[in-house]
């Protein structure tokens, strides 16, 4: 671990900003602006100092707090550069590469048999995890509308072959997930895995029935059976435990030790409980991740952190986290209890919040990772790997602390 440097190399943001500038599907130049102004006012890596005071003597929890703090202060140019779910935001429409769509097509008709047309193909603006593509097809006379999802150097630590295996489970499970049609795993045709998948009718939906239904959806997935997921029969502290081990695995292979995060995993298996059976966790259910259509009915999309675990992970992030946009937290925890009937004590919310934002501390890390090995380094990875990444992390040392 501590062959990783503390900063992004210096040359590694400005040759990003230079691309960035060239290409707008990298990020916009007010982004880059906004990178630029991190990289001179960053200072010097602090991270030698603060180590040769832990050689020297025991750091408390405060100390440590202190010093996320001065690195969260650092890091607000880049949140500003973060342009997180925002719904307002109109991205550039850019047009996939014709290289990259002459590969596709080739790739898709030898999976179909015969010829396969691409009619138009757009880039979907907003994601992260996984580069996204809007694809007409056309093949046998008829034209159809897909998804393509491609990885991006092991963003946020997913994987295609996990996020299909999930969808397909719970497809065949009877949930209501989109269709996957083709997947291509080895990376040889895009330079990442890929799958496609049918494009869902639908919109996002705010209002309150909307919302009530994005929760009724949540509580239909927690009925499915673990074992289409995860035969393996573990035990609910089991669960617990292993989770709380995954995401400190997958930060230490991303990062220098990180003192806060360790000591926080371990506050983690000492008061962290479950609050039922184990069930299978979305991951990032809420608003935006759920699309409505007259016909069809409630879709749930992306599933790249579907997983087994506890469902105060789903319920935690929902109230308290990611929906944090539309209503308050006292808000959003009235609402699950009217409608789902889900009621947890303030130790439970505590302790679940602070696994949600350890999950968000580690996991963000990878976005750092995927910028410096590059190809394509976005101002929103640098700000995910850096600056949302330490934003969890403050606010993880709160609920320690508290």
């Amino acid at each position: 671990m501590g062959e990783i440097p503390a900063y992004v190399p210096e040359q590694v943001i400005a040759s990003a900003i230079v691309e960035g500038l060239r290409d707008d599907s990298l990020g916009s130049a007010a982004q880059w602006a906004r990178v630029q102004e991190y990289l001179e006012g960053r200072g010097d890596d602090p991270w030698p100092a603060r180590r040769a005071v832990m050689a020297q003597r025991d750091v408390s929890l405060g100390e440590l707090r202190s010093w996320v703090s001065e690195d969260v202060a650092a890091a607000a140019p880049l949140m500003a550069a973060f342009t997180s779910h925002d719904t307002s935001i109109e991205h550039a429409v850019v047009e996939v590469e014709p290289d990259d769509r002459s590969r596709l097509s080739e790739w898709l008709e030898g999976q179909a048999g015969e010829p396969v047309e691409i009619v138009e193909a757009t880039v979907i603006g907003g994601g992260f995890s996984r580069r996204m593509w809007r694809v007409r097809l056309r093949q046998g006379g008829r034209d159809r509308r897909v998804i393509v999802r491609i990885e991006q150097g092991g963003m946020f630590g997913t994987d295609t072959a996990t996020e299909v295996r999930s969808m397909r489970a719970l497809l065949g499970a009877g949930f209501s997930v989109p269709e996957v049609l083709a997947v291509e795993d080895t990376g040889e045709v895009l330079g990442e895995p890929f799958f496609v998948m049918e494009e869902v009718p639908g919109v996002v939906r705010l209002d309150d029935r909307g919302l009530d239904d994005i929760i009724r959806s949540v509580v239909a997935l927690h009925d499915v059976p673990v074992g289409v997921m995860d035969p393996s029969g573990r035990s609910a502290e089991e669960v617990v435990s292993d989770n709380i081990e995954y995401w400190r695995s997958m930060y230490r292979a991303h990062s220098p030790e990180i003192p806060l995060v360790e000591r926080a995993a371990d506050w983690l298996h000492e008061h962290l409980r479950p609050t039922g059976p184990s069930v299978i966790v979305h991951g990032d259910a809420g608003p935006g991740n759920a699309l409505f259509d007259a016909d069809r009915g409630l879709t749930t999309i992306d599933w790249e952190f579907a997983h087994v675990g506890d469902a105060a992970e789903d319920w935690a992030y929902l109230a308290m986290i990611r929906g944090r946009r539309i209503m308050d937290a006292e808000a959003w925890k009235s609402r699950l209890a009217s409608v789902a009937g889900v009621r947890y004590s303030e130790e439970q919310w505590r302790t679940w919040l602070a696994f949600m934002h350890l999950r968000g501390a580690c996991v963000n890390l990878t976005a750092r990772t995927v910028f410096e090995k590059g190809p394509r380094r976005t101002a929103d990875q640098l700000a995910i790997g850096v600056a949302v990444s330490l934003r969890s992390l403050h606010q993880l040392g709160e609920i320690i602390d508290a």
